[in-house]
């Protein structure tokens, strides 16, 4: 397991950042993103120069700060020989029992926690219930796993209620109210469902100062957060957005998930300005972008290659209607020789059709798009070449059809001449 590198421009300084692996972003990722972005760490030349951190490697970096930081701590060799033992497992997430009245930094300590205590990351979350919500007394500071068997114990309290009588049973009073908290319990959580509440947000903004760099912590992953100009900004990990360097952060403004990209300046890229607030629109357009920008000697025979594959995807298309077009003819005329009478098929007269219109022609695709186009443009001209051959495609066959059906009726001989487009066959 391993994660791949990317190489971006931070406050005008290079650095190195671990991209997102089939885990997700876990804990580990975000710990030596923060680190990285702080020049806390510095990778191996070795990692650097392959553009890959293999999980031994990025675990042995953060023990080694864990030792850096901690070395004049008395007692603390305890901590750090449980910590390493845990270490390899963050790789693959790690549990948070978050905390709703206890600010950004409430949660249930564990084990796993004390890591980022060690590494001197703060860990935060914005799952929060303001103090005037009418279930902030029902919530109280009790955590999530808390939460869940309260509303655990109502759905049973319940399911009682409806086979007893208020007169029948001495502890309706006591289940009518599970029952209830159950009931506002569940309403928050299921209001709150994104995990990010917009007072929490706005708790987040007043807490995480200018610069700093936090883990936040959000539906079980782990993100990178920092603060410019008084917005909050994620790290965009992302395996899809490794050869895009316009992006590099998304701003946390929304809790919808409706967000926005900037560059290693926080900037907004000119081509998404324009571009709308469609998240994967964005990424399409900034992936053609960068196509589009590329003008390398390598890149110009890239491109090359792309069009000759273009190309050779069209007049195997193109070969395949004739091949369909030549087996389709040749079982009609399979079908009309073993007619016991003779029968005349009409053909539709030709003298108006050019050589192209010919089935027994193949219709090889021209009008490939010039190089001066965008990799973009090229690829939705070939597309609607392509889908444009379909539809001749289908009408051909349709007339196939059609002519077959009228192979059923016998045309007088005596009507049909040498140049009569009709073909007798006996």
């Amino acid at each position: 397991m391993a994660y791949r590198l990317k190489k971006i421009q931070y406050w005008n300084q290079s650095h190195h950042i671990l991209l997102q692996n089939e885990n997700g972003p876990c804990p580990l990722l975000a710990a030596g993103n923060v680190l990285l972005l702080k020049k806390s760490i510095v990778l191996p030349s070795t990692c650097i120069e392959s553009g890959v951190v293999t999980i031994e490697e990025l675990t042995n970096i953060l023990a080694e700060r864990i030792l850096l930081n901690n070395s004049s701590t008395t007692g603390s060799d305890h901590h750090i020989n449980e910590v390493m033992k845990i270490f390899p497992n963050l790789q693959f997430g790690m549990d948070l029992n978050p905390k709703f009245t206890a600010g950004p930094t409430g949660v249930e300590y564990t084990m796993e926690l004390n890591a980022f205590d060690l590494l001197r990351i703060e860990l935060v979350h914005g799952w929060l219930l303001e103090s005037d919500a009418q279930e902030y007394d029902w919530v109280d500071d009790q955590t999530y796993n808390q939460l869940v068997n309260l509303v655990i114990e109502g759905n049973d309290a319940t399911a009682k209620l409806e086979h007893k009588s208020q007169d029948s049973d001495s502890n309706y009073d006591e289940l009518s109210n599970k029952a209830i908290h159950g009931t506002v319990v569940r309403n928050f959580l299921d209001r709150s469902a994104h995990q990010l509440t917009y007072y929490g947000l706005t708790t987040l903004h007043e807490y995480v100062k200018e610069g700093d760099m936090v883990i936040f912590f959000r539906n079980n992953h782990y993100n990178t957060l920092t603060k410019y100009k008084e917005t909050l900004y994620l790290l965009v990990t992302d395996f899809g957005y490794a050869s895009v360097q316009s992006v590099i952060w998304e701003k946390l403004d929304v809790i919808d998930g409706d967000t926005e990209y900037v560059t290693g300046e926080f900037q907004v890229p000119p081509l998404i300005k324009h571009h709308g607030d469609n998240v994967q629109s964005q990424a399409d357009h900034q992936f053609a972008l960068q196509l589009s920008q590329e003008t390398s000697p390598t890149t110009n025979v890239t491109n090359l290659q792309r069009e000759d594959s273009c190309i050779e995807r069209a007049k195997k298309a193109s070969l395949l209607e004739h091949k369909q077009q030549e087996q389709s003819k040749t079982k009609v005329d399979n079908t009309t020789a073993l007619t016991p009478k003779a029968m005349a098929i009409s053909v539709p007269p030709n003298s108006s059709s050019s050589t192209t219109d010919d089935p027994t022609i193949p219709n090889i695709v021209v009008g490939i798009p010039a190089t001066n186009l965008s990799q973009e443009e090229k690829d939705k001209m070939l597309a609607m070449q392509l889908h444009r051959q379909e539809v001749k495609q289908q009408q051909q066959q349709t007339s196939r059809q059609r002519q077959f059906q009228q192979s059923t009726i016998v045309q007088p001989r005596s009507n049909v001449t040498a140049k009569d487009s009709s073909c007798i066959i006996s």
